[in-house]
């Protein structure tokens, strides 16, 4: 019985808590390297469909202007025999009128679709380069390398993913730059952090800790270096069939192979259905095949249903493991769900996980793993509070556009507020309004991250801790949130909102990050409307006023929760709740 199809974020969390938990777990470790096709960039670029219908319309648009040697309507011709028509059909098109308006068109288009490495290997005449089709007739500077596209949904989460130090490497058959346009946009470090690597003289740059490997080529790249770059693009038959054979190929053959060898997979829009591709996972497990039963799972597929090539690819992975479990194996490959709210889950998730780790190494030798587990228990909740708000109420109602437009302006939401809260966390600074910057929690998973001594693990675990208070509050119905904005930073991180409180809150690591927040003027001292949760122990000679550590003396002034003091001066997470409802006015 094949499975319901998965398309909301909250829905995609609830697997990751469930028949999915061990893929969660090991992703969180930094196990799975992504590998990504044309599915994520599908709502930012043409389809499939769209470009073949501009290849045949570039071939009859030329045919019916100037077509002296007939070698426009020889190529076309042959074209159109890859859809299978017959004879009589084909001599029925009238080539005058557009290939939008052909009465065969919804017929032609889907069966070339399924045949466009041999569509695009078509030659128009000996005067033409073979690849004529591919860089005119789908026109790729313009239509893949253009600096006018902008990243979508998957790659701003992709990037963040890779920021964080869970995702060393992406390998892509896209020629688009969408992803690294995204790592760009997001930090200021991108050349010094990302490898992007093309050629094979590319995997000779050492220092990025992080990798972007296009084994299909750049249009970026080639838009700005004909020369160089423009043979690298692989699309036609010919070049698949070739490509693993190729010594100019081997080195980025092998450092595909041993990915696929060594580390787990997620596969993210890419159908893996190109022959050069089976070539490179058939190699890589030629030595040694994964083992079943496998627990994480080896591949995991960010589709809703699976294809006869993705059950190939299965029974390539596993080997002779398949034979008498390919339903198993099945089972534990298929997500049910495409990119973006896979992707949005796994940045919430992750972001969740982060802070659950240090939760417990805060807490667990003080108040042991029963308050732990209460803590992080209260972070879900504020986590699947937020990614309520990721896909619109009623999705069945609306256009596919307008959903997107609903998921973009999320993901552009939840940029600007981790950006805003962990800037003003660790240094007590407004971010630049609008950068559209993100600061990671940490640059590798949080086991790794805790055990560097530059790491603030302590803090965050406290931060950890402030926010599974709001979380608390939140599922409780205490209050409700309201996420802050860089564009206006003097209304907090976040805004706790009651019947009779309107409370913005910031976060700050320590007493420097808090002088340095009065010191930009982000707030008022005397304006009770303020709650600072300071991760640290406030040293007395910051506080401006006496004022008991749990709540307020009676002045106006702005409200202040030391996670610290308030964890040694509590017995439970039940008693530092009451002390975070009372220094917050609530």
């Amino acid at each position: 019985m094949t499975a319901e199809p998965v398309r909301t974020v909250p829905a995609v969390l609830e697997k990751f808590g469930s028949t999915f938990s061990a893929f969660t777990a090991a992703f969180n470790e930094g196990q799975y390297v992504l590998w990504l096709g044309s599915g994520i960039s599908r709502d930012r670029v043409p389809n499939v469909d769209a470009l073949l219908e501009r290849v045949v319309e570039h071939l009859r648009s030329n045919t019916v202007n100037g077509d002296t040697d007939g070698e426009y309507q020889a190529a076309l011709t042959e074209v159109l025999q890859l859809a299978g028509l017959r004879r009589e059909e084909l001599e029925g098109i009238d080539f005058s009128i557009a290939v939008g308006e052909w009465p065969l068109r919804d017929r032609i288009i889907p069966s070339l679709v399924t045949n466009y490495s041999r569509v695009l290997d078509v030659l128009v005449g000996d005067g033409n380069p073979d690849d004529y089709l591919v860089w005119t007739g789908l026109d790729v500077p313009n239509t893949y390398g253009s600096p006018d596209l902008e990243p979508d949904v998957e790659h701003y989460c992709i990037a963040i993913l890779m920021l964080e130090g869970l995702v060393a490497s992406a390998v892509t058959a896209n020629w688009d730059g969408l992803l690294e346009k995204a790592l760009d946009e997001l930090t200021p470090a991108f050349g010094s952090l990302v490898r992007v690597a093309v050629k094979p003289d590319d995997f000779r740059i050492v220092g990025p800790h992080m990798e972007v490997i296009k084994f299909h080529g750049c249009a970026v790249r080639a838009r700005d270096d004909e020369s160089e770059y423009r043979d690298l693009l692989v699309a036609r038959e010919s070049q698949i069939s070739q490509w693993t054979e190729q010594p100019e190929n081997r080195s980025m053959r092998k450092h595909l192979e041993m990915l696929y060898t060594d580390r787990l997979t997620l596969m993210l829009g890419l159908s893996a259905q190109d022959a050069n591709l089976h070539t490179v996972f058939a190699g890589a497990i030629q030595d040694l095949a994964w083992p079943w039963p496998a627990s994480p799972p080896t591949v995991v597929l960010s589709e809703e249903h699976l294809e006869s090539y993705h059950r190939n690819l299965l029974k390539i992975t596993y080997g002779s493991n398949h034979q008498g479990n390919a339903g198993a194996i099945a089972q534990s490959a298929l997500l049910g769900a495409y990119g973006k709210p896979t992707l949005l889950a796994l940045v919430l998730s992750s972001l969740t996980e982060k802070l659950s780790f240090l939760i417990g190494d805060e807490i667990g030798s003080i108040w042991g793993s029963a308050a732990v587990m209460q803590l992080r228990t209260d972070l879900l909740g504020l986590r699947d509070l937020a990614a309520r708000h990721a896909d619109p109420d009623s999705p069945e109602v609306l256009e596919h556009l307008e959903i997107i437009g609903f998921q973009r302006e999320f993901t552009a939401r939840l940029i600007d507020v981790a950006n805003l809260a962990l800037s003003i966390f660790r240094t007590g600074r407004m971010p630049v309004p609008g950068s559209g910057r993100y600061e990671p929690l940490s640059d590798r998973p949080a086991a790794q991250a805790a055990l560097n001594a530059d790491f603030p693990s302590k803090q965050f675990g406290r931060l950890g801790v402030a926010l599974a208070l709001i979380g608390r509050g939140l599922t409780s119905g205490q209050w409700s949130a309201v996420p802050g904005d860089s564009r206006a930073g003097g209304d907090g991180v976040v805004r706790l909102v009651t019947s009779e409180r309107n409370a913005r809150v910031f976060f700050v690591k320590d007493s420097n990050a808090l002088t340095q927040l009065e010191l930009q003027g982000s707030f008022d001292d005397s304006d009770e409307d303020v709650l600072i949760v300071i991760a640290d122990e406030e040293p007395p000679a910051q506080t401006r006023s006496p004022r008991s550590r749990f709540g307020r003396d009676g002045r106006a002034s702005a409200g202040r929760f030391s996670v610290a003091s308030s964890i040694a001066d509590t017995a439970s997470a039940d008693d530092l709740y009451e002390a975070f409802q009372l220094a917050g006015g609530f």
